[in-house]
């Protein structure tokens, strides 16, 4: 579920007379071809008394002491780590670079493809303390940045296209770039891999490169989170197609999830083997899969893509064994990227850590659910 300032929950039973500001969003953010025929806006004579709380507005955020719930993942964490704006890491994804270094501290992987026909990871964290290796970083593309920046995230790679420069250089937008002045200090490169698979940061690199800038930390104070959770320790009970392996289509690596109904993650795996995190040999699990359909262009250059990830399309939710059908849409307020479900309700999610493949529409046919 999506987080309330502390300060409007404790208010709230001071001042039930007024409390009004701390709804879901407007309805209107929904696409009318998907509003459930029982949808209608609220008129005066059938809003509730004044004096009745409705349940979302006294719903109080009953996180054990010091602890908060995740913007990213939806379970408990410490307020240090919940609150704390997360970095977006973009990490390389071929088989010269594999596998990767400190991916499973991520709590969300985004997935897309660059140029060629390989993919490019980019892994969102909020904890990424005590770790010496996170990598191969490789270098930023135009869309990477724009859906990091839908996560307050400080947006870290080594080098970047020409055609993700101009959102780079925004006075808005919080980089560390290991070819530009702000990566000084924060990468560091290893003889165990060839170049340019053998950039890697670190904490203490990264927690370097923040002080130098002077970055911010503290999320902008009108962020709400990008998705919406059910309460911690619920699960979702979509009905939809059964989904025990998934398959995004990506050729190169074609990477799929396998799921395991014991502990209900998506175990995935690429270039034919389980995919591990090197550091821990653990492999990459996740409690949600959304595949995210988008349309795109070519650049001028005509090799590097121009990935649409704000023009709304079709997606696929996929958790505990089912796969159930969508529509997303933009919002350009926020950059957020909302998904819906057939009966025009918004999505909420399982508590965990989350996985989201960019489906070039060109392809949705190579992707395989089963």
């Amino acid at each position: 579920m999506k987080l309330r300032m502390q300060k409007c929950i404790a208010l709230g039973l001071a001042a039930v007379l007024c409390l009004s500001g701390c709804g879901k969003k407007e309805a209107s953010e929904v696409p009318s071809q998907t509003l459930p025929e029982s949808s209608s806006v609220m008129t005066e004579s059938s809003e509730p008394e004044e004096s009745a709380l409705t349940a979302e507005e006294i719903e109080e955020d009953d996180a054990p002491e010091g602890q908060v719930t995740s913007y990213l993942t939806g379970e408990y964490v410490d307020e240090s780590i919940g609150r704390k704006r997360p970095v977006a890491i973009m990490l390389s994804n071929v088989k010269d670079a594999v596998p990767q270094s400190g991916i499973e501290k991520a709590s969300i992987v985004y997935e897309a493809p660059v140029e060629g026909g390989i993919t490019r990871l980019m892994g969102l964290y909020e904890d990424y303390t005590d770790l010496d290796k996170i990598g191969s970083v490789r270098s930023a593309r135009k869309y990477y940045v724009e859906l990091a920046l839908a996560y307050n995230a400080v947006y870290i790679s080594y080098g970047h296209s020409k055609y993700a420069e101009k959102l780079l250089d925004k006075e808005s937008t919080d980089n560390l770039d290991g070819v530009e002045g702000s990566g000084a200090n924060v990468f560091y490169r290893t003889s165990d891999r060839v170049a340019p698979h053998n950039a890697y940061t670190s904490t203490e690199g990264i927690l370097k490169g923040i002080e130098t800038q002077g970055f911010n930390m503290d999320y902008s104070a009108s962020y709400e989170g990008y998705f919406d959770f059910v309460h911690t320790g619920e699960s979702t009970s979509y009905e939809g197609n059964e989904a025990t392996t998934v398959k995004p289509g990506y050729v190169h690596n074609a990477p799929s999830f396998t799921y395991n109904e014991e502990d209900g993650l998506y175990y995935r795996s690429q270039f034919g083997d389980k995919q591990v995190d090197i550091e821990t040999g653990n492999q990459l699990a996740f409690k949600n899969l959304i595949l995210q359909y988008c349309d795109y262009e070519m650049f001028g250059d005509g090799k590097s893509l121009d990935i649409d990830t704000t023009s709304g399309g079709n997606a696929k939710y996929i958790a505990n064994g089912v796969a159930v059908d969508m529509t997303w849409t933009y919002d350009k307020d926020t950059g957020i990227a909302h998904f819906f479900l057939e009966d025009g309700s918004e999505l909420k999610m399982n508590p965990g850590k989350t996985y989201v493949g960019i489906i070039l529409n060109a392809d949705a046919d190579k992707v395989e659910i089963s």
